[in-house]
């Protein structure tokens, strides 16, 4: 069997208007685990439902825009390709709470759900899900008496060594942009 045609053609330009780079402030986050996979609904590479396992919800991490960095990478294989998926969270609080919150994520596995500025043409990018397929796991994190920026921590989620993503990161999206945003609220609720 030969996997390796492509399906469309694509006009990679927009003359009129160029995509608006950085996120948002905020960034959903679910326990990878916790996240009810036969109920939530993913129709080419879009989650229109997720449904958490009952009793479970996710957290707000809730930042200064642009803040928050995305990346996605080929990862070539032999037979296949996957993609590496890193998500960079900046905390600008020295807490308690916030050392709390950067030892959760130790030996945590998560899903991340990213608010972008680029909205697509009915808001059907704003929000992208980076780990859905495998998780996203704590990968590297930094804090520096010095707070160069006022940065207190530095927190790099990233794919496993064995766990890669079979896709660009999902996009959320329902019908539209207040229909998605009223899913994420339900799931931290």
């Amino acid at each position: 069997m030969d996997c390796s045609t492509i399906a469309a053609g694509l006009i990679a330009v927009n003359c009129a208007k160029s995509s608006i780079p950085g996120t948002g402030s905020k960034v959903y986050l679910l326990s990878y685990a916790e996240i009810n996979r036969i109920l939530s609904t993913v129709t080419e590479n879009v989650i229109s439902a997720i449904i958490m396992v009952a009793t479970k919800k996710g957290y707000v991490f809730e930042t200064l825009d642009n803040s928050v960095d995305g990346d996605t990478a080929l990862v070539k294989g032999t037979y296949y390709s996957d993609f590496d998926q890193s998500l960079m969270l900046r905390v600008f609080s020295k807490t308690q709470a916030a050392k709390t919150f950067v030892e959760s994520l130790k030996l945590a596995r998560v899903v991340a759900i990213v608010q972008n500025k680029e909205t697509g043409t009915a808001g059907e990018i704003t929000y992208e899900a980076y780990g859905w397929d495998s998780g996203l796991e704590l990968m590297e994190m930094k804090s520096s008496t010095l707070m160069a920026d006022k940065v207190a921590f530095e927190l790099k989620l990233g794919s496993g060594a064995k766990a890669k993503e079979t896709s660009l990161p999902k996009s959320v999206f329902i019908t539209s942009i207040t229909a998605t945003e009223t899913m994420l609220a339900g799931l931290i609720a």
